[in-house]
């Protein structure tokens, strides 16, 4: 059973949606201890997770009208077994008939043949009906509430966002142009096999036309590549660090934009928090791999007491937590585990952040506020606040990129626009103290 993908699926959708668990944390707990896993069945594996994950909804709705009535908790393991089956019928190149009888075995192995036959009638007529995903089913593959919320703040663009989040993610590079030169890179990734294009907006970035693993692509070792989404990629270019600044990037995990901001100037003293030291290691090793030097620190970014000594900061990153409602094509199970009640506990979060690092920053200094999120109680709504409550806070206006949508308050990047993640940029500056 070890080497079964479909069961391997079973196993971690069922501490996803019965744990609560992340889609990576249930694939450690899953995968981590299988051997001789080939590697097309670690690819069926996460095509099943993946995609069962970011169509759940939709196809548990579809299956409903085949049921006389709903599973019993006992049994939520069935319905997990048919969500699969409906995945590989409705949306996966795979022979109907192999479909069928690979997720009749799946109710065997859980030790359920009593559901053989249920498993096998539901899934022939689902057939026989010759249903098909369309348009509608998009939106039917979000939660009711973030579907609602989405449609409120976004009512001409909800279809797109809806449709961009079931979409896969392209695998894109960052690269360390100081070193190496985009036409360059692109050369030496055609000689490996590999096959990418520039990025439409992002100058470092490189789109690959699939998805390969990029650890044994040359630079990599040498962090001349890494991987990162173009959208974050933007990061390092509004902070517009200068050689010798002193810098702080809050929230700092995984490292990806901390090793951008060190590649981006010469002589930075950078300062890269985070609350989580596990993730703080992870900072570590990203920054040993591409070369860059920092001052790594584990504490709570809403607490500077806990850690800030010395001097302010020229320049301040707030990659804050947020919903991740931007990069759901990525993280699909957010529409399993995000919770309505969640929002305001972020943006009461994001705000306690915000104002301990505005006392952070020095006078003509930028604090660049970022999310993941396309939600406007975490973005604009959140900056409009900000900058009415704090004295000495203006916006230094992002209306001269060629990406995103102009917003009252920062810009927003809509999910898929530009082939980048759904991210939201603020800039704010501190006036001097007189003013002038």
């Amino acid at each position: 059973m070890q080497d079964n993908p479909r069961w391997l699926a079973l196993k971690t959708l069922l501490l996803v949606t019965g744990q609560g668990r992340s889609i990576d944390s249930a694939t450690d707990a899953v995968v981590s201890d299988v051997t001789g896993l080939e590697a097309r069945n670690l690819s069926l594996y996460q095509e099943l997770l993946k995609g069962s994950c970011r169509w759940y909804l939709a196809l548990q709705s579809i299956l409903k009208n085949y049921l006389r009535k709903p599973f019993k908790t006992k049994d939520a393991d069935l319905e997990i077994i048919l969500v699969l089956g409906l995945y590989q019928v409705l949306l996966m190149r795979i022979d109907n008939y192999a479909a069928v009888n690979e997720t009749v075995k799946l109710a065997q192995l859980q030790n359920k043949p009593w559901a053989r036959g249920l498993v096998n009638g539901v899934l022939r007529q689902v057939i026989r009906d010759e249903l098909a995903i369309d348009a509608t089913h998009h939106a039917d593959s979000y939660p009711q509430w973030m579907r609602e919320k989405i449609s409120r703040d976004w009512p001409q663009q909800c279809q797109q966002i809806f449709q961009a989040g079931n979409s896969r993610a392209p695998l894109t590079l960052r690269v360390d142009i100081r070193q190496c030169s985009i036409q360059a890179s692109i050369e030496s990734l055609q000689e490996q096999g590999v096959s990418g294009v520039c990025h439409e907006v992002v100058e470092s970035a490189i789109v690959l036309d699939k998805g390969c693993d990029v650890t044994g692509l040359e630079g990599f070792s040498a962090g001349l590549i890494s991987v990162q989404d173009a959208a974050a990629q933007l990061a390092a270019v509004l902070l517009n660090c200068k050689a010798k600044m002193r810098v702080l990037d809050a929230c700092a995990a995984p490292g990806g934009k901390t090793a951008h901001i060190l590649q981006s100037a010469e002589d930075l003293e950078l300062v890269a928090l985070d609350q989580d030291a596990a993730r703080l290691q992870m900072v570590e090793q990203n920054l040993f791999r591409t070369g860059g030097r920092a001052r790594l620190i584990c504490g709570d970014a809403a607490n500077p007491a806990e850690w800030h000594q010395g001097s302010g900061f020229d320049r301040i990153l707030a990659d804050v937590p947020c919903s991740g409602s931007g990069v759901i094509r990525r993280h699909p199970d957010i529409k399993l585990l995000r919770r309505e009640s969640d929002i305001a506990k972020l943006v009461e979060r994001q705000r306690s952040i915000l104002t301990a690092l505005w006392s952070l920053l020095n006078p003509g200094g930028l604090l660049l506020y970022s999310t993941c999120s396309i939600f406007k109680d975490e973005n604009e709504r959140q900056i409009g606040w900000f900058v009415e409550n704090h004295d000495r806070c203006m916006e230094k206006s992002l209306d001269s990129v060629q990406w995103g949508l102009e917003r009252p308050w920062g810009r927003q990047i809509m999910p898929g626009q530009d082939n980048m993640d759904g991210f939201f940029y603020a800039c704010l500056q501190k006036a001097p103290v007189d003013g002038s």
